[in-house]
């Protein structure tokens, strides 16, 4: 037996030929692979085509509308040659492609209609012969007629006979009704039914018999996934433990279901366009005055720096080649870690139906060991919140998303964490540490003039922190308060003699945002005094606005 000769599929534009045949082939297709972004997704459908010589069109014709028509691509292979020409897709009439489910159920409501009048026509005649019972004839029946208590008996029969048929009657046509109204909804929705599917038609030609297997790729919008996390901290034992649990929930609403799929999640964004937005220049005109508005006779109206148009999606490309075979468990995935992405493929098989809400794989997790601090903010609460912090050790970066915490095998609430690459620092709370004691109290607050003659005015405040550690171990609690700041060169802060110094300024660059770090043992306790001056002239007054930063 020779070998045959396996070739690849030509991408070229094909020349029609004069005399060529042609058929139409609609070979049925499945989705095989799918790698979802954060804002789209791209479908691989593989279908097999056995075509004889010549230029055919292959058409597929239950792609969903969300299809983009200018991602179509063709690939594949087989034993023989074809070129692929042209890939256009459009979206089938209503007369070409009708609701399948909707023209089942009105064929269904037909035949339902249709055994009821079989049944209406069987009662008449029941009815029919009861009345034919008791006809003058009958009763009669010449010189042997019935007597008296026979005829009662016909009488009765026929009576009850009559009322069930009648019953039976009047039940079939009021379910008549409701199948006419049923029937004219669905004939009506047929009518106006708006198409729901695409069709793809994808012209090839054969030098010779062809026969292979193709794939036809194309990206769709309403599909995404958002990462979501779970945070385990274990605090005993000699050094703290924390499992971060990567998961990828995947929404998908694209109108198709994907059976039995090669699943890969990609962190690359396709949908926010290929190029930096263009940053028009910002040009100063004084204001026109009112007698210039008056002698124009017009009012002018502010302009607004022009929105940018909205990017076009961009077709990502499919990676669900590298997808692993398997079981589908909660097992890591294979994470690739490509230059400017990472694809994580989803071991075995995936069923996603469309629209039927999100579903959370695993994709991902570690085990880190991470500093915890107790940090307060006495001057809002008194209560000290545990915190988890580490260093991001990975190449692939940590995508903003939700946070489910945990500590100690216990629910403690759910948090958000911020976008991290390589080597920044993440934060997690996880909840209150009951086990550290704070107090705030209020020393001093006051207010005066300087100078003989009263050319300024004066504000002190001075704050008391006391801090407990009631823990078996030592405590690292972190405490932050704020030092007033000023916009204005009159206005002079300054802070007050003998306070403890903070450790740090402008925490996280909050302005006047200041910090103090202290190592207490179990039981002890410490205090930290903080404290300002402000000073201002006197003939005007201060308004301290929060929230600036």
């Amino acid at each position: 037996m020779k070998p045959q000769r396996l070739a690849a599929l030509t991408l070229a534009l094909v020349v029609p030929t004069a005399g060529a045949s042609a058929a139409d082939f609609r070979p049925p297709s499945q989705v095989e692979a799918v790698t979802v972004f954060p804002d789209g997704a791209s479908v691989t459908r593989r279908f097999a085509v056995d075509l004889p010589a010549g230029e055919h069109v292959l058409i597929l014709d239950d792609l969903p509308l969300t299809a983009d028509a200018g991602s179509l691509r063709v690939a594949g292979s087989g034993r023989g040659d074809l070129a692929i020409g042209s890939v256009d897709a459009r979206q089938a009439r209503p007369t070409e492609r009708a609701d399948p489910q909707a023209v089942q159920r009105l064929e269904a409501l037909r035949d339902e209609r249709l055994s009821l009048e079989d049944a209406i026509a069987a009662e008449r005649m029941r009815k029919r012969a009861a009345e034919a019972l008791i006809a003058p004839g009958t009763l009669s029946a010449g010189e042997r007629g019935l007597d008296v208590a026979a005829a009662r008996q016909a009488l009765a029969a026929a009576h009850e006979v009559t009322l069930a048929a009648d019953r039976a009657i009047r039940q079939a046509e009021q379910r008549q009704r409701g199948l006419d109204r049923a029937i004219a909804e669905i004939e009506a929705a047929l009518k106006a039914q708006p198409p729901r599917r695409m069709e793809a038609r994808v012209s090839v030609e054969a030098g010779a018999p062809f026969r292979g297997e193709l794939t036809l790729t194309y990206a769709v919008r309403n599909a995404r996934w958002t990462p979501v996390y779970d945070a385990r901290l274990v605090t005993s034992g000699p050094r703290p433990a924390l499992d971060l649990i990567r998961r990828a929930e995947i929404r998908q609403q694209t109108g198709e279901d994907w059976a039995d799929v090669a699943l890969t999640v990609s962190t690359a964004r396709v949908a926010r366009g290929g190029a930096v937005p263009v940053l028009p220049p910002l040009v100063l005109r004084y204001q026109e005055t009112e007698a210039l508005r008056d002698r124009s006779g017009g009012v002018p109206t502010p302009s607004a720096l022009p929105a940018p148009a909205a990017p076009p999606v961009r077709p990502g490309r499919s990676n669900a080649e590298a997808a692993m075979a398997g079981r589908v468990a909660e097992t890591e995935a294979a994470v690739d870690m490509g230059g400017f992405q990472a694809t994580f493929a989803i071991p075995g098989r995936t069923t996603l139906a469309s629209g039927d809400g999100a579903r959370a794989i695993r994709i991902g997790g570690g085990t880190i060991a991470p500093d915890l601090v107790s940090r307060v903010v006495p001057s809002i609460d008194t209560t000290a919140f545990l915190e988890a912090r580490f260093r991001h050790g990975e190449d692939v970066p940590l995508m903003p998303g939700r946070v489910n915490l945990y500590r100690d095998g216990l629910f403690a609430g759910r948090t958000t964490l911020a976008a991290a690459t390589r080597d920044d620092e993440v934060k997690l709370g996880f909840g209150p540490d009951d086990l550290i004691r704070v107090e705030h109290q209020v020393v001093r607050r006051t207010d005066g003039s300087a100078g003989l003659i009263s050319t300024s005015r004066t504000e002190e405040r001075e704050f008391r922190i006391v801090l407990r550690n009631g823990a078996p171990a030592a405590r690292r609690i972190v405490v932050e308060d704020r030092m007033p700041v000023t916009e204005v060169q009159d206005i002079v802060v300054e802070p007050l003699s003998g306070m403890t110094a903070p450790g740090a300024r402008d925490v996280d660059g909050r302005r006047g945002i200041v910090s103090w770090s202290v190592e207490l043992a179990p039981g002890a306790s410490r205090d930290i005094r903080h404290g300002w001056r402000l000073r201002w002239p006197s003939e005007r007054r201060i308004q301290p606005v929060e929230g600036r930063m």
